[in-house]
């Protein structure tokens, strides 16, 4: 029904206030706003003009219908600047966690990308990724040609968050065994007719690992290198020990072909291209020297440390703390949906990664000072979503589209239609004069209501765009701008058309709530009347008459 609609669309926005969002109670039919009893003299004044009847048009008519649309449109005017205004004054702000607390965590993650990039021309978005990972505690695959410092980025993360003696790294081929990552047999337990591995300087007890060519890993090795990626857990002879893995930097030249690889391939949360240093930046790579850049990073190592214990920490805060909207976990439902039924071919996302995008989005909000998760936090969803790199653009692209979609925008103006054609019916046969609407005075009242909140989220959104876009400590400055300018244009229509909405809706209120005839609701609003004369049943219509019309 059209008040099950209009809730729905609502949400949570609180209980419906006894009176309209503009200012006037809705429904008082009878002595209106402009002093006259609207119903009685509109049909005297079209009986004095066309003998008697109401239905045809009079000079008196035609003037009184221009008179009550200009009062009307001046009337509207000033309600939508005022509820504008009100509703701009007393919109919820995004909350944010404690100040200190939050500029301490931005420090930190200051020096430690410091740190990362130093040195290193166009790798923006590779040292924020592995970052990113390291606070999340999972993993990162980059792929791409030989010699583009995807083991820099790695060895760098192992200065930053463990001592040297914590970083492993390791080249696979197809013939490398287990020992080569996970070590030896201890043999003095084989001794004791104990299978046991002596795991010291391995895998099993870094804190940061890099294996390159991981696509390489043989069946030997799979197994345990799955249980270690996923559930930081390796089995050890007859005992399963917990391991200190904190961040796994995968590198490799090619992306899995084998069937037996796509689990391993999931384990890695984020994935990224890695491409060689473009035109405009070789100037820059060719005119660094070695020297520099370790000098640099020496200078910035000092404040760039992440114990484990600050990670971890950081981690639980952000999954106990983070609050998830409902439109963001509504963005990633119908993001997996289109990817999955809308894509060719599908791109499939298990139900894993995408509990696992939930923790990276509270990462994101939390280490951005915020104590709810934004709809932006979703554009690192591109580094998460795809399987082949031709489909990173579509996630991309699909994302920006939802931050400024029409789709709620075209509901809304199909359940303002909606309500305009039942207010044009209480209106015509006189049920509202009686206090017998049908919740038609309501459904005006809250559709006015979700649109004056939906206009003022909408301009606060676009105000804070920039900031958090720019601001945000997971982008590049330089993607940063590329999405703004996406979002710009967009955003502004959009503000446009629920403007225009919300002005149809208060028109519909004040022509209801002050009993306006008619004839001057065809005036003030010609498309809604136009729609509701051509799609309405005959029997709805033709007792309301025709519009009036000059001599």
């Amino acid at each position: 029904s059209m008040a099950m609609a209009l809730r729905a669309m609502r949400g949570a926005s609180g209980p419906r206030a006894r009176t309209g969002a503009i200012g006037w109670k809705v429904g008082c039919r009878g002595r209106g706003a402009f002093g006259t009893d609207r119903r009685r003299n509109a049909r005297t004044a079209a009986a004095e003009g066309n003998g008697g009847r109401t239905d045809l048009p009079g000079e008196d008519v035609v003037f009184e219908s221009e008179k009550l649309a200009l009062q009307v449109r001046e009337l509207v005017s000033s309600r939508l600047a005022s509820s504008v205004t009100a509703g701009e004054a007393t919109s919820d702000v995004t909350s944010s966690i404690d100040r200190s607390e939050a500029e301490d965590v931005r420090a930190k993650l200051a020096g430690a990308l410091a740190r990362l990039e130093s040195g290193l021309v166009e790798r923006g978005q590779e040292a924020r990724l592995v970052l990113l990972s390291a606070c999340c505690g999972e993993h990162l695959l980059l792929i791409g040609p030989p010699g583009t410092a995807k083991s820099e980025v790695a060895r760098r993360l192992g200065s930053i968050v463990s001592d040297d003696a914590a970083f492993f790294q390791r080249v696979l081929t197809r013939f490398s065994v287990p020992e080569e990552l996970f070590g030896p047999l201890s043999l003095r337990a084989l001794e004791e007719d104990v299978y046991k591995r002596n795991t010291a300087g391995y895998l099993p007890e870094a804190q940061v690992a890099f294996i390159d060519e991981v696509f390489k890993a043989n069946s030997a090795v799979l197994n345990a290198l799955l249980m270690i990626l996923n559930e930081k857990r390796f089995d050890n002879g007859n005992e399963q020990v917990k391991v200190p893995l904190v961040c796994l930097v995968g590198a490799s030249n090619e992306l899995p072909q084998d069937p037996e690889l796509q689990a391993l391939y999931d384990r890695f949360l984020f994935r990224k291209m890695v491409n060689p240093v473009s035109d405009a930046g070789i100037s820059n790579l060719l005119s660094s020297t070695p020297a520099e850049a370790s000098s640099r990073a020496t200078a910035s190592s000092a404040t760039a440390k992440l114990e484990t214990a600050w990670l971890q920490d950081l981690a639980d805060k952000a999954r106990s703390e983070i609050a998830v909207p409902d439109k963001v976990i509504d963005i990633l439902a119908r993001l997996r949906s289109h990817l999955m039924n809308e894509c060719e071919p599908p791109i499939y996302i298990s139900d894993r990664r995408l509990l696992k995008c939930v923790g990276m989005l509270k990462m994101s909000a939390y280490t951005n000072g915020r104590a709810e998760v934004s709809e932006f936090d979703c554009l690192l969803l591109k580094h998460v979503c795809w399987s082949s790199p031709d489909e990173q653009d579509k996630v991309n692209d699909w994302i920006v589209d939802q931050l400024v979609s029409q789709t709620e925008t075209k509901q809304l103006r199909y359940l303002l239609l909606g309500v305009f054609t039942r207010c044009c019916k209480a209106m015509g046969n006189g049920a509202g004069a009686a206090g017998e609407d049908g919740g038609v005075a309501s459904d005006i009242e809250e559709i006015v209501e979700i649109l004056a909140g939906k206009l003022s989220s909408m301009r606060m959104q676009r105000d804070a765009v920039s900031g958090l876009l720019l601001e945000n400590v997971w982008l590049c400055r330089e993607e940063a701008e590329v999405v703004l300018e996406q979002l710009q244009n967009p955003l502004d229509k959009s503000i446009a058309q629920v403007e225009s909405l919300l002005e149809d809706a208060l028109t519909v209120e004040a022509c209801y709530g002050e009993s306006v005839p008619l004839y001057a609701v065809a005036d003030l609003l010609p498309e809604y009347w136009s729609d509701f004369i051509r799609k309405g049943d005959i029997e709805d219509v033709k007792p309301l008459g025709i519009k009036p019309l000059g001599k």
